[in-house]
């Protein structure tokens, strides 16, 4: 125990986790990307959430204060309805159906007559899990798109869906 005995060492102990912790917070201030106000006619990605990985039956893209969610109800074997809720208003939004080696037009999403954050699109497509969805919005006249596999589609769990919203 003869080198607890050296000042230098002690010293050492006490001072090197301090400055440990001063470095993690100086190299996160100049590193990291500093938010910046969406500008109008730009357009900017959305990020998928985790739930759109996974047989969810529900997909949540983000930036900053967007968020939206979708939501797929099959009509038929056929027919697909896209449910998008939005926690700010949108002035128009698209969505697209892409199988593989197809290329799809975008359907043009309506916007509900009872609630007006709530739009949704029929599609008559049939989806597979390689199935990708596209998704375009207008907020304010700033575009903001996403992409993301179709595999939440299909809700899957060891309980009914039903009597669950959103």
């Amino acid at each position: 125990m003869q080198f607890l005995k050296n000042k230098h060492l002690i010293m050492a102990m006490f001072i090197a986790p301090v400055l440990a912790i001063i470095a993690y917070y100086a190299v996160d201030q100049f590193v990291s990307e500093t938010p910046h106000v969406a500008v109008q006619g730009s357009s900017y990605k959305l990020a998928a959430k985790s739930n759109c990985r996974y047989k969810s039956g529900l997909c949540t893209f983000e930036n900053g204060d967007i968020e939206v969610k979708l939501r797929a109800e099959t009509i038929d074997n056929n027919q697909l309805k896209i449910i998008l809720s939005s926690v700010v208003p949108l002035r128009s939004a698209l969505v697209s159906l892409v199988n593989e080696g197809e290329n799809t037009e975008p359907t043009i999403m309506t916007e509900s007559q009872q609630q007006s954050d709530v739009w949704t699109a029929v599609m008559d497509k049939s989806v597979s899990d390689k199935s990708i969805l596209r998704l375009a919005i207008n907020v304010s006249d700033t575009l903001y798109y996403a992409e993301t596999t179709t595999i939440f589609i299909n809700y899957e769990t060891s309980f009914s869906q039903q009597g669950f919203t959103n």
